[in-house]
């Protein structure tokens, strides 16, 4: 296994690597002491200053370089991830700290990575009573120091989120390494260097909670991340993203506005007013996407009463008003009205 991916990210073509500009937050926050400040400082460099908005490789790499030179120390990304807040990596980063359990925010990491970053790998197995991570980029050794230290500097920032309730003595490694990186009373004893990046602690720790544990939203917001059909937007609206908020949340749990400005770390009413600005409310694309959602449900061979709570309605008589307000007559009737057919 290991092998097969090592080949297949030597064979690799940067071209089409994407990655979100949230990987630069952080750090720029790290370099200018408050979020105006750090504002400014992205812009400086020609960088988004919109954590969920794509860039390129060129635009990716350029910035890692303009970082470096700017903080004066070309191991700053090391410590960079790893006192950062995680939070700063936008949806990718509020799902991994919302996980449940470092297992859960590992497997957020994992399986969410290719909406964060494009053609990167992480490789996670547990033997030996160890838990041990691989990290792969599609870059060549000499481009991808900083990413691969970015990377491993995040991991073990994560890790370090979880209750640490024993010595989970964690080993690292990554281009340069070193233990002068990491503050003398970190849980990490041994730092090592390598073209690649790699991590492992004692698999026990894979069962401790998180410290910002909030199961809704880390379910929602991995849903989310997972969508295929949103990896391709470069900079969608806003009310695109509530609503793929709100799809995401159907049949976990009813989202409200409170949890979406939370996800989106802005102001309830901030939130409703840019919605406003685009012509709709939380209210409207709740009930939008709940219309599209229970067409698909019902004509897939979902009962009225399984699509009543799989969106969120508290009875199935208030679900058979809203849909006869939708299409105009009572789910039963519609069904009748269709061909069966089956729903993604």
């Amino acid at each position: 296994m290991l092998r097969w991916v090592c080949a297949r990210y030597m064979t690799t073509k940067t071209d089409e690597f994407t990655i979100r500009a949230g990987a630069f937050h952080g750090p720029a926050l790290l370099l200018a002491d408050s979020v105006r400040k750090s504002q400014t400082t992205l812009q400086s460099l020609q960088l988004p200053t919109d954590p969920e908005q794509i860039v390129d490789v060129s635009t990716y790499l350029k910035g890692m370089r303009s970082i470096t030179r700017l903080a004066g120390d070309e191991d700053f990304f090391v410590w960079a991830g790893f006192v950062q807040k995680v939070e700063e990596l936008g949806f990718f980063g509020r799902a991994i700290i919302s996980a449940e359990t470092l297992w859960d925010a590992l497997q957020i990491a994992r399986s969410a990575l290719l909406y964060y970053q494009s053609d990167s790998e992480l490789v996670i197995r547990v033997y030996n009573k160890r838990c041990h991570i691989w990290y792969f980029n599609p870059f060549n050794e000499r481009q991808g120091i900083h990413d691969v230290q970015y990377t491993m500097g995040l991991l073990a920032n994560v890790i370090c989120l979880s209750h640490l309730r024993f010595d989970p003595d964690i080993l690292i490694a990554y281009p340069n390494g070193s233990t002068s990186h990491f503050p003398p009373e970190s849980p990490i004893k041994q730092v090592r260097n390598s073209k690649q990046g790699y991590i492992s602690f004692d698999e026990r720790l894979l069962k401790s909670k998180m410290t910002g544990t909030d199961s809704l939203g880390a379910e929602v917001l991995s849903r989310y991340l997972n969508d295929r059909s949103i990896k391709v937007e470069n900079k969608p609206l806003l009310k695109d993203v509530v609503g793929g908020l709100v799809r995401a949340s159907f049949g976990v749990a009813p989202w409200t506005l409170v949890n979406t400005s939370q996800a989106l770390q802005v102001h309830e009413r901030t939130l409703q007013n840019r919605l406003k600005s685009e012509g709709t409310s939380f209210r409207e694309i709740v009930q939008a996407e709940r219309h599209i959602m229970s067409k698909r449900l019902l004509l897939a061979g979902r009962s009225i009463e399984e699509t009543s709570e799989a969106l969120g309605f508290d009875h199935r008589q208030s679900f058979s008003e809203a849909f006869s307000g939708w299409e105009g007559m009572s789910p039963s009737i519609f069904l009748k009205t269709q061909e069966p057919q089956s729903a993604n």
